[in-house]
């Protein structure tokens, strides 16, 4: 998640700040910046709305788990809500940095309402997309706990490097805001296959979503790892 002031500089897991070039990308902005303006003026907090990423991640998961099981029109529904869900998580992670940062509202366990949801939230998506495979190929949920494993594993390496006193470390092809676009993007391809009654072809590129997942976590931690030892014997 976004991180909040005080609580270290923000890596590839984490949301950038606004830059501070003028020009048409604080336009581009504007309309977060006044969403997190109502959010705050409405009583949400940067915990509160950390925790909602939460829901969002475990109704995305129940609807993964789901969409294999019900009638095809049905589960492509399923899908879709999926990847709105989401697409929800990716814009709670912008806006409870933005709602901390503009609005004042920094809190002292900030750094574990900002990291700790994250990492349930990612096990709570990838264990849906394993098990929600189970009836098509019964091992599927052991690649559900890989990628939730691996994806852990990525966050831990950053703050790895942060406690060995180095810079944050994010090189690597997935990091958080990847894998949750490109599982929502699978779950839109997934809902079209199902709409047109393509079941199985559904299965295999879900499973190859989580593929992609644990094969692009594993080379991330591997990266991060390479270059966390090389700063280290460099000093």
């Amino acid at each position: 998640m976004t991180t909040r002031p005080g609580s270290g500089q923000p890596g590839s897991d984490r949301d950038q700040p606004p830059p501070a070039a003028s020009g048409p990308v604080p336009r581009r902005r504007d309309w977060r910046l006044a969403l997190a303006a109502r959010l705050r003026a409405r009583g949400a907090t940067p915990n509160g709305i950390s925790l909602f990423a939460i829901g969002l991640s475990a109704l995305a998961g129940l609807s993964f788990f789901f969409a294999l099981r019900d009638p095809p029109h049905y589960g492509a529904v399923l899908l879709l809500f999926a990847a709105l869900c989401l697409v929800g998580r990716l814009l709670c992670n912008r806006l409870d940095g933005l709602l901390a940062r503009r609005g004042g509202m920094v809190g002292k366990a900030g750094e574990v309402y900002s990291d700790a949801p994250d990492r349930l939230a990612d096990a709570l998506v990838f264990l849906g997309v394993g098990y929600g495979l189970t009836p098509w190929m019964a091992w599927a949920s052991d690649l559900g706990w890989a990628a939730s494993l691996l994806a852990v594993g990525t966050a831990y390496v950053r703050v790895l490097g942060m406690a060995c006193g180095l810079r944050e470390h994010d090189e690597g092809p997935m990091p958080r805001r990847t894998r949750m676009i490109a599982t929502a993007v699978a779950a839109v391809l997934a809902a079209i296959g199902l709409a047109l009654g393509h079941a199985v072809v559904v299965a295999w590129m879900l499973l190859a979503a989580l593929t992609a997942v644990i094969v692009g976590a594993a080379w991330t931690i591997a990266q991060r790892l390479r270059a966390i030892v090389r700063e280290l014997e460099a000093r």
